[in-house]
């Protein structure tokens, strides 16, 4: 997909906000980051970030790991095109479908059809399909809906009706699964959708919804969600040729904000997916990418996210991963964009991200997502076994991330685990993003 991607120039406050964003470094005269700039946009207040769920104190419940700026909007520069893909982005402040695709060198246009990607939230979003629909026009994706069966929105026993009530506003899902939906059409525009809301954030429901979720013939699952501490492997995430993406959270390797090992994602046959910092680069693939790691930026003086990892404490090391300084289950397994300095672009309108309800998000739940879809663009589901094919096919297929860590001594952030490449990237295999990031679908 060689596309020449740009952007118009937005309002002077975001071209100043950008600007403050450079850092001294010489990044390209324009950029999929909306103006001249690299793609980083500062915080820029005290309190930049609103994590949607708050962190469960049982294993019990799940929190969703969906966060959003509140210190600014993106800006639509200019009118969206029509056709069955745009070929740029129109916005500041963040990364659309086109950017994605382009960063992550993905089949999005040529692959997909006949795939369904599932996604697994808590509670009701009534306006679920119709801000889908904004976000693809908007977008250049093509149409997916309830009336052509595209897109099915389900309770956790698979039918259309009751669907669950809407969540409280501390606890709020909506965001959520809008961010679910609209990454997964980014990556997949052809795949079709089932959104499956569970009654509440309970795990046994979201469990349920998984299991749903491969009954209903769903061959790629994404869990954007999980909780500690761990429990025991669970047989609903091993399901024969159906991949299963889970986060791994936002909590950073261990400390006080209950980061190091979550369920469902050191689970033995799930995909644990880590994030990273996705920004404009001067090589030769335009872009780079380090850990996420939000916490010792700008404003941000408290959890305002890194990605999770983990080398596990219930869960025996899988006979396909190779790696030998963590003699149990090892995580991630993979990555993709999640910080918040570098957001995707979201439709919501019942959260409220300013009159134009365009939201910046990120999140191991936008990671998670990319790459549940990235595994239907890919199409292997019958020969999958937990991670076994992502570990044998990685080697030329992956962008190897190197650089950051997932800590903060500042903040009490120490590894919960003793190897040091559990918590601090390195070349190959690490805990924070796995084997890295996809670099076209030939690993998945």
């Amino acid at each position: 997909m060689n596309r020449i991607l740009f952007r118009k120039l937005s309002l002077v406050s975001v071209v100043a906000l950008v600007a403050c964003s450079m850092r001294g470094m010489s990044p390209p005269a324009t950029s999929a980051a909306g103006v001249a700039g690299n793609g980083d946009v500062p915080f820029m207040n005290a309190n930049p970030i609103r994590q949607l769920c708050p962190p469960t104190d049982t294993p019990q419940r799940m929190q969703c790991f969906a966060s959003v700026r509140t210190d600014f909007s993106p800006t639509e520069v200019a009118a969206a095109e029509t056709g069955p893909q745009a070929e740029h982005c129109y916005f500041s402040g963040g990364y659309c479908a086109i950017d994605l695709q382009n960063a992550y060198n993905l089949p999005s246009l040529s692959k997909g059809a006949g795939k369904t990607v599932a996604i697994v939230d808590a509670y009701g979003y009534k306006h679920a399909a119709s801000d889908l629909a904004v976000y693809r026009k908007q977008m250049g994706l093509k149409a997916c809906g309830t009336a052509g069966g595209c897109l099915r929105i389900l309770n956790q026993q698979g039918h259309p009706s009751p669907l669950p009530p809407e969540p409280p506003p501390s606890n709020d899902w909506r965001g959520e699964e809008s961010l679910d939906l609209d990454m997964v059409s980014a990556i997949c525009p052809n795949c079709k959708i089932i959104l499956i809301q569970a009654n509440n954030d309970y795990t046994s429901n979201l469990y349920s919804g998984v299991q749903r979720a491969g009954i209903l013939g769903a061959k790629y699952i994404g869990a954007s969600w999980g909780s500690g501490p761990e429990g025991s492997d669970n047989s609903i995430f091993r399901q024969a040729g159906v991949v299963i993406a889970a986060a791994a959270g936002d909590n950073g390797g261990g400390g006080r904000y209950h980061g190091g090992p979550i369920q469902p994602c050191t689970y033995s046959h799930v995909i644990c997916v880590g994030g990273t910092h996705l920004v404009i680069a001067n090589n030769k693939r335009g872009w780079s990418e380090t850990v996420w790691n939000d916490w010792t930026f700008d404003y941000c003086n408290g959890p305002c996210g890194a990605t999770g990892s983990a080398c596990s404490t219930k869960i025996a090391k899988p006979s396909w991963q190779t790696d030998t300084g963590c003699h149990m289950r090892s995580a991630a397994d993979t990555s993709a964009t999640a910080s918040l300095r570098s957001p995707v672009i979201v439709y919501n309108s019942e959260i409220g991200c300013g009159a134009s309800n365009w939201c910046a998000f990120g999140g191991t739940s936008a990671s998670t997502q990319i790459i549940a879809a990235v595994f239907a663009l890919a199409g292997n589901a019958a020969s999958q076994m937990g991670g076994t094919y992502l570990w044998k096919h990685h080697a030329g297929n992956m962008n190897d991330v190197t650089l950051g860590n997932n800590l903060d001594a500042n903040l009490g952030v120490k590894c919960a685990s003793s190897v040091t490449y559990i918590c601090t990237a390195r070349a190959g295999f690490d805990g924070p993003t796995g084997w890295g990031t996809p670099s076209g679908d030939t690993a998945f």
